[in-house]
């Protein structure tokens, strides 16, 4: 037990072409530098989709790679991991709620500026096929679509 508590802590970049290498690296990885039982390991992917691949490669046991469940496992993209950091390193000198939790270009934040400022671009004439798309949206679906689509 007392390896586990000596492994170092830190920031390890793995960059590669091939997922499957990564990832059998990485395996590679925690099996020698093995964390504390209840420690938390952080893995930034460059989209949700790889995100999921990558939980479920961590986990799989019978069809090879992984450790048969995939626990203490945080994934996130860099974006929000950059947001956090930067959050925490603010709070750290200035307080605590000094920045919002959420980051302003936030997907969920940014889909909703953007609903809220379509109408106003429609009017530019360089949106006239956009606002050609987007006239009979009486329920705002596409207006809610596009809004998603561009965050």
């Amino acid at each position: 037990m007392s390896e586990l508590r000596n492994t170092a802590q830190g920031l390890i970049v793995l960059q590669g072409n091939r997922m499957e290498d990564l990832r059998d690296l990485t395996l590679q990885w925690l099996g020698r530098q093995p964390l504390h039982p209840l420690a938390r390991t952080l893995f930034l992917v460059q989209s949700n989709g790889i995100a999921q691949w990558l939980k479920t490669s961590l986990a799989e046991r019978g069809g090879e790679p992984g450790y048969g469940v995939c626990l203490g496992t945080d994934v996130a993209l860099p974006a929000r991991f950059q947001w956090q950091a930067y959050r925490s390193v603010i709070e750290a000198v200035e307080g605590p709620g000094r920045v919002p939790t959420t980051s302003p270009y936030d997907k969920s934040r940014l889909r909703w500026r953007l609903m809220r400022l379509l109408p106003e671009a429609l009017d530019n004439p360089l949106f006239a096929p956009l606002a050609r798309y987007l006239r009979d949206d009486d329920e705002q679906r596409k207006h809610y679509q596009l809004a998603e689509r561009l965050a």
